[in-house]
């Protein structure tokens, strides 16, 4: 296995549906893509950042965060969880740069699928009026991998408002 600073070259070095794919293939093997099925969609997604408080995570006018940023900024941070899901973060990159079999994305988010993976840090709720809300149970650090995945998955849905 290679070191952690050989993986996160290999993942930004990943293309943008590379990343995508490796995202998809990592939070399928944690067991977790059926959950993205219950989180609601990208629009719905917007209107619950959008009446929350991310100024703790977001500078206004930064930067817009694609599908591919995120989903890379979310397997740097993952890998750097632990060993054990290093190696997982490892296969799932391997598996993305090899022909594309197994993934539909067309109906998957990729902030679905960020949510999913960060489940024991954010969570999605509906009312009782059908509208979405977030909650994230982590203070904004900076310097940390959760920090920005969270200020990436935030900007991708706010239009880095």
């Amino acid at each position: 296995m290679s070191s952690h600073e050989d993986l996160a070259q290999q993942i930004r070095a990943l293309s943008d549906a590379e990343a995508v794919r490796a995202l998809a293939a990592l939070v399928e093997e944690r067991g977790l893509l059926a959950d993205t099925a219950q989180l609601p969609g990208a629009d719905e997604l917007r209107d619950a950042v959008a009446t929350g408080d991310r100024e703790a995570y977001l500078r206004p006018g930064g930067p817009v965060v694609t599908d591919g940023e995120l989903a890379r900024v979310a397997l740097e941070g993952t890998a750097t969880l632990d060993d054990g899901l290093a190696a997982v973060v490892g296969e799932a990159v391997e598996y993305a740069q090899g022909p594309m079999d197994r993934f539909d994305l067309a109906a998957v988010s990729v902030a679905a699928l960020v949510i999913t993976l960060l489940q024991t840090e954010v969570t999605a709720k509906r009312d009782t009026h059908g509208k979405w809300s977030l909650t994230i149970r982590k203070q904004a650090v900076r310097d940390s991998a959760l920090g920005r995945l969270l200020t990436a998955l935030l900007s991708q849905l706010t239009g880095g408002k």
